[in-house]
């Protein structure tokens, strides 16, 4: 089968979109933290839909400078008002508690209460996610409507919470290519609730390598890796040197699903591959896009991935990133703010992407001068060519090819040069390699 009809077999469709949402809405109430219950429950969900192999590494395992944190559950955690009325609670929210707090129980007034809680600084009814991991402390959060109404002291406290050892969880799934060389794509599994930072990243990749799965063949392998955010990447880059060796690069996949516009922010390269078959795809897609430079500061897990001793190039295609909506690491990032347009227009454009990667390849003409194409059957007369009229775009893409194709250029370059669609490049170029006009680089001379 050829990759034109490979591609259109399994091209994103409305039904994608049921099934991000489904998978979605079953993963949302789910409570992740780094390590422990959640993570392992999410990483469950997931492999009723995907052939996820799991990697355990135990808390306490030193990766390069950090160690693998211990497991956080709650067990309860809740604030009861002088008359006995429970004001915040853990059952209505998880963000109530913070992330990996330890536990505390005690009487409070109110003023050390409201030192002790968080609120969201341009959302007055949402409750802010925040977390301890990495220091001995604890914490509360609530909307600020909730801290302003509070009356007098004395409040009961009770955060009953567990740190305990378990084993950080890796979710993956690698699909065989032609290549052993890797193409990476990795979200994260460590926030509880978050619909769009953290859960959208995830739907929308679970639906990417189910529809990856379904292709006859592909060049590349490809793999998927869920993990914590940050000791995650940092944990997977110290178990697999080897593996890293192959890893081409990839995509980090986050906050796809609310209603902004498609922001692609590169890799450290800035013009990798991956760079390149993302921007040509929003380029040609006729719906307005941004772009953001690559940075260390307000990173997620590229920081990790793209450091000084990997420098591996992880572009991310997002809606609106990370920190720059009001929603983020707030309850207000709930099903409702993510929508099903949103999440199958990501996924369609990361599998265009893909497809370009598939595609693009270095082919060596057999010809000294431009070539007789009628005479071997291949002059696209069918694309309204050969008659003194205009040529249309595809018809075009004949001669792109035909000319600039010279054992260096590959096919993207052709594509980005002439301002044609990739995708109307793939046809001729089969026909060439059919009549023996062109031929592959191979993987080696192709770099």
């Amino acid at each position: 089968m050829s990759l034109k009809a490979s591609v259109e077999e399994a091209v994103p469709k409305a039904e994608s979109a049921s099934a991000m949402r489904e998978l979605l809405t079953e993963l949302f109430p789910v409570h992740r933290a780094l390590v422990g219950p959640g993570a392992e429950r999410t990483l469950e969900i997931i492999s009723r839909r995907l052939d996820l192999e799991v990697e355990e590494v135990p808390s306490g395992t030193e990766c390069f400078d950090w160690i693998v944190p211990k497991a956080f559950k709650v067990n309860q955690a809740w604030v009861e008002a002088p008359d006995g009325t429970r004001i915040i609670d853990y059952v209505d929210c998880h963000y109530h508690v913070w992330n990996y707090s330890r536990p505390f129980e005690g009487v409070l007034a109110r003023d050390e209460l409201k030192a002790k809680i968080a609120t969201h600084p341009e959302l007055p009814d949402a409750v802010p996610f925040r977390f301890t991991y990495y220091r001995d402390d604890w914490g509360l959060s609530a909307s600020a409507r909730q801290v302003e109404a509070l009356p007098q002291g004395p409040y009961k406290v009770c955060i009953d919470t567990e740190l305990y050892d378990d084993f950080l969880r890796i979710g993956q799934i690698k699909l065989p290519g032609e290549s052993d060389r890797e193409i990476l794509f990795t979200g994260y599994i460590c926030h509880p609730l978050g619909a769009n930072d953290s859960l959208s990243g995830v739907v929308v990749l679970v639906e990417l390598f189910r529809l990856l799965s379904r292709l006859p063949q592909r060049r590349y392998t490809y793999r998927l890796a869920l993990w914590p955010e940050g000791i995650g990447a940092i944990t997977y880059l110290w178990r697999y040197p080897e593996r890293i060796k192959r890893t081409l690069g990839g995509y980090v996949v986050t906050c796809c699903g609310d209603p902004g516009l498609l922001t692609y922010k590169k890799s450290i390269a800035g013009n990798s591959i991956f760079d390149r078959a993302m921007l040509h795809v929003l380029a040609h897609s006729g719906q307005p896009y941004s772009t953001r430079e690559f940075g260390f500061h307000r990173a997620s897990d590229e920081a990790y991935l793209s450091a000084p001793g990997f420098r591996l190039p992880m572009g991310s295609l997002m809606r609106t990133p990370y920190g720059e909506f009001p929603e983020y690491h707030s309850s207000a990032d709930n099903l409702d703010f993510v929508t099903d347009e949103a999440l199958l227009e990501t996924l369609q454009t990361y599998w265009r992407a893909v497809m370009v990667l598939e595609a693009n390849r270095v082919y060596r003409p057999k010809y000294e001068t431009l070539p007789f194409l009628s005479r071997h059957g291949v002059y696209p007369y069918h694309e309204g060519a050969g008659d003194g009229s205009l040529m249309t775009p595809a018809a075009d893409a004949y001669y792109h090819l035909m000319g600039f194709a010279d054992g260096r250029a590959d096919l993207l370059a052709i594509a980005e040069r002439t301002g044609t669609p990739m995708k109307l490049l793939i046809t001729p170029a089969e026909a060439f390699l059919e009549k023996g006009l062109i031929e592959a680089v191979d993987e080696e001379e192709d770099g």
